[in-house]
């Protein structure tokens, strides 16, 4: 039998592990997002049956638990979408610069006067 201080304690270092199972399944293929997801839904599931709860307090315990696992894994997932949109941001805005170099300098070429050499 697990104590009531011991019991909390499983509870909240389960609270508390949110943001690593987040961000594993963040890192997870999208293919198999949903899986990851599932099984971090059993093991919740799990753990409190363990502790002796009854089914009703086990599901909103569960439910909760999932929607900020689902919110944590999309802030995540969105944290690391910003430095690649920037950074794709700014790779497009130098070859558009670059691009418009390459066309000053052929129209500055054509104006030039041809030499005979």
């Amino acid at each position: 039998m697990v104590s009531i201080s011991e019991e909390e304690e499983i509870l909240e270092a389960a609270v508390a592990g949110i943001p690593r199972v987040a961000e594993v399944i963040a890192s997870v293929p999208e293919e198999d997002k949903a899986k990851a997801l599932h099984a971090a839904e059993c093991s919740y599931r799990q753990t409190v049956r363990d502790l002796g709860y009854e089914e009703g307090p086990v599901q909103d315990w569960v439910s909760a638990m999932m929607l900020r696992l689902q919110a944590e894994v999309k802030e995540q997932e969105s944290a690391k979408r910003i430095p690649t949109q920037a950074l794709q941001e700014e790779l497009t805005l130098a070859a558009t610069e670059l691009d418009d170099n390459v066309v000053e300098i052929g129209a500055a070429r054509e104006r030039e006067p041809a030499t005979d050499e």
